[in-house]
């Protein structure tokens, strides 16, 4: 277990969640997710935390959605006030300390994160899984605990428009 597990066990307890989190082989696609999935009985919808950055660098974002989603640039753009980027692999890991696939949606170092933007399909899912802060476990919650975790995590949250 490395730090991102503990913090993200932290707001757990903070919180009283109790959700499902599971220790796997590392999953760093879609593939092995599905694979691990369906080894260890996860019924939840697979999410996906993109990492952003504004295009000077200077702001950092997370959007959530489904695995199944695709990220629309300008609409980010829009709702963001400016051009974004995804962040490298290697600025992910410099600053999370996790591996690009893994990014996880809480747990991360204070103030690193400007807001979030949430594709609010997630919450029409039964059960949500994302990754917990490595490559080697996964949490799966209900949306309504998600939302509990990022209301008490983040100050600005956007919701993409349906």
């Amino acid at each position: 277990m490395n730090e991102n597990n503990k913090k993200c066990y932290e707001i757990l307890e903070k919180l009283h969640l109790n959700p499902r989190v599971v220790t796997h082989e590392p999953i760093l696609n879609y593939e092995t997710a599905n694979k691990v999935d369906e080894e260890l009985g996860l019924t939840g919808t697979e999410t996906k935390t993109l990492f952003l950055k504004s295009k000077k660098g200077d702001n950092y974002y997370l959007f959530i959605t489904l695995a199944s989603e695709r990220m629309d640039s300008k609409l980010l753009k829009n709702l963001l006030g400016e051009k974004i980027n995804m962040v490298t692999g290697e600025e992910m890991q410099e600053l999370t300390g996790m591996l690009p696939g893994c990014m996880t949606p809480f747990g991360l170092k204070d103030g690193l994160i400007n807001k979030i933007v949430v594709d609010p399909k997630i919450y029409d899912e039964d059960k949500l899984i994302l990754a917990f802060g490595s490559e080697t476990m996964s949490v799966e919650m209900s949306p309504k605990d998600l939302k509990t975790i990022l209301e008490n995590t983040y100050k600005d949250i956007i919701y993409l428009d349906e």
